[in-house]
């Protein structure tokens, strides 16, 4: 999984220079709207009260700020220096013990205890279905018995619909494309007249029944599906509709 670390640590080196993505003077205040669905999924699925909660490519560390402060003892574990470090600036705004960064990288990384709520936002599908099985095993392996993980997973249905369009998020030029064969979307991102320097992040796309199939021998099984019309979480929609959705996974299977 080197490539990832290469493409994620241009990407975030790229959104620091726009001044888009790390900055020392994060507030809660900051916390965007999406944020907040993402630990209110957490509530519902999960159960109420606190709970102790692993995020796995926490980023810069949005989601994991409003997990603690709704109560959350979160562990958010991320291989890119400078959005760990964002992290570590998080942890310092926020009640002492609430938020716990580990710098490693998930397919590697030791973790002590178990948890309630393993949450893996936005993520999933980056590398092969091999890699995947062996990620929810350890999924699988972190949670408590009663606990549950709560997964992105992108539709192969609306990637193939919008392949070819182009986007902008924070300064970065994009564009979409999709490979029915491998049912994977590409992304690739650059700056403003630097197309030739562009990164590209590709992630395999599942439906329900593609996911079931990675769970043999993982000791996971999917629990319930919510789907959305962005990553954002804003507007539920039918899953023929989705660009993504939200799946529960529980111990068993």
């Amino acid at each position: 999984m080197e490539r990832p670390r290469e493409i994620y640590t241009t990407l975030v080196s790229w959104l620091n220079a726009a001044g888009d993505f790390c900055s020392p003077d994060v507030t809660v205040n900051d916390i965007g709207p999406h944020h907040w669905r993402r630990a209110a999924a957490v509530a519902r699925h999960a159960g109420p009260g606190p709970k102790r909660v692993l995020e796995l490519g926490a980023g810069g560390g949005y989601t994991a700020a409003a997990l603690a402060e709704r109560g959350h003892e979160v562990v958010a574990v991320e291989f890119t220096a400078a959005a760990a470090e964002q992290l570590r600036w998080w942890a310092g705004k926020l009640p002492e013990g609430s938020l716990t960064v580990v710098e490693d990288d998930f397919y590697s990384v030791e973790l002590e205890g178990r948890f309630d709520a393993v949450c893996y936002f936005d993520g999933f599908g980056i590398g092969s279905d091999e890699e995947q099985r062996f990620l929810l095993g350890r999924v699988a392996d972190w949670l408590k018995p009663a606990g549950c993980a709560l997964v992105d997973v992108m539709t192969p249905w609306y990637w193939a619909a919008h392949s070819g369009e182009a986007d902008e998020f924070h300064g970065l030029h994009g564009r979409f494309d999709f490979n029915g064969e491998a049912c994977a979307l590409r992304y690739r991102q650059w700056p403003e007249g630097r197309g030739v320097e562009a990164v590209a992040q590709v992630v395999r796309c599942c439906s329900p029944a593609d996911l079931r199939l990675l769970f043999e021998g993982t000791g996971l099984r999917l629990g319930t599906l919510e789907s959305y019309e962005s990553e954002r979480y804003a507007r539920p929609v039918p899953i023929a509709k989705a660009m993504l959705y939200l799946a529960t996974l529980v111990p068993g299977g």
